[in-house]
């Protein structure tokens, strides 16, 4: 099948909510598409919001959108086909995939049956779990009562990891296929280990580093890792611990964490030699679909501990590439960190386990695995 996808020709126009840099979904997005323009398959992409339209290699069509009030990082698109329309039907796509279940998504669907082009969805992000962390709990069946009416309509719907993928069917969705995403090998591999970049971090002292890379929100259960933190620092001094990402709650972790290193939003080499250059990779959430993070730690060469929750546990064996932790159990993580401090040989060799696994999420793979399922949609080549 490899051979026969090498120069398709093919058109999708993929609808996203945002487009971020620092946003996992974003990246996802721009890996299938750039894997796919090496192989003749033409892309466009619309959204709410842009950050950047030039993070895109393909054309970018942007529609009017208003802060989402529960969460004001995150913009909805207002409804409508008028401001895409035009566009779309120049581009003429032969599949439409949806990689947001928002308002963007509505408009998305309307267009699509209207035209009759095949639709797709992704189901990238565990929304529904969100709620909890902001007190609006009540507002979950309400948000999975619109999710399946959405998704009915699909002709599928694709999720990261068979976890995720089994919520789904239980909250009876049809149609559900599990595709893991990738790891982008060029810029996530142990070459890119600095020790200037190491020097920098322990200053001299021989220290191992705890990375933890995310946005920093709460639905990443981000106050667990600062309560594991408490644990460790009270216990040990041979370790430093480092926060990479960007959000709304920064300020107040920086107080919970004092003595973490928070780096900010870093990208490009920054990012490869911050993970690379670490030793152990801290991941406390519980909402993954997959773990875009987790898997690129483990193709940097670093041992994952992550909690035995969502997509994450379907990239970790306990005790073979990684450590699996109960969710939310700061205690647990203290446990399985202090494991990997004091005990050098089980270090390397989950380290090297890790390393290997990672090996079998190559962009190409997905990238094919997901063109096989929208051949049959399109029809005959013209």
């Amino acid at each position: 099948m490899a051979a026969e996808l090498k120069n398709f020709c093919m058109k999708i126009a993929y609808f996203i909510g945002t487009l971020k840099k620092e946003d996992g979904v974003t990246r996802v997005l721009l890996s299938l598409i750039n894997e796919g323009l090496k192989k003749g398959v033409q892309s466009i992409i619309i959204t709410g919001w842009a950050e950047d339209v030039s993070l895109s290699p393909v054309p970018v069509i942007k529609i009017p959108s208003i802060v989402f009030p529960l969460y004001r990082a995150y913009r909805l698109s207002l409804p409508g086909t008028r401001k895409f329309q035009k566009q779309l039907d120049e581009f003429k796509p032969d599949i439409i995939h949806l990689h947001s279940p928002d308002t963007i998504a509505w408009s998305a669907l309307k267009y699509a049956k209207r035209r009759r082009i095949p639709i797709v969805a992704t189901h990238n992000t565990d929304f529904c779990k969100y709620f909890v962390y902001y007190n609006l709990g009540f507002l979950r069946p309400f948000a999975w009562f619109l999710l399946r009416r959405l998704y009915k309509q699909m002709s599928f719907t694709t999720t990261p990891s068979q976890v995720m993928a089994q919520e789904l069917i239980d909250h009876r969705i049809p149609n559900v296929l599990t595709i893991p995403w990738g790891v982008d090998f060029v810029n996530f591999d142990i070459s890119f280990r600095s020790p200037d970049w190491r020097q920098k971090i322990i200053q001299n002292e021989n220290k191992l580093i705890l990375l933890c890379v995310c946005r920093l929100t709460w639905e990443k259960d981000l106050r667990t890792l600062a309560e594991a933190y408490k644990l460790l620092k009270a216990k040990r001094n041979d370790f430093v611990m480092v926060v990479a990402g960007e959000g709304p709650v920064r300020k107040e972790l920086e107080q919970l964490m004092p003595g973490v290193i928070f780096l900010g939003h870093i990208e490009g080499i920054e990012l490869s030699q911050a993970y690379a250059s670490s030793d152990i990779f801290v991941f406390p959430s519980t909402t993954e679909t997959f773990g875009n993070v987790t898997i690129e730690a483990m193709a940097s060469g670093l041992v994952p501990v992550v909690a035995d929750a969502g997509g994450s546990k379907s990239l970790v064996k306990d005790g073979e590439n990684g450590f699996l932790t109960r969710p939310k159990e700061a205690p647990d993580i203290f446990q399985k960190v202090n494991i990997l401090l004091d005990e050098a040989e089980i270090r390397e060799r989950i380290r090297s386990a890790s390393l290997e696994f990672s090996k079998n999420f190559a962009w190409e793979k997905v990238f094919n695995k997901l063109f096989q399922m929208y051949l049959p949609l399109r029809g005959p080549a013209s």
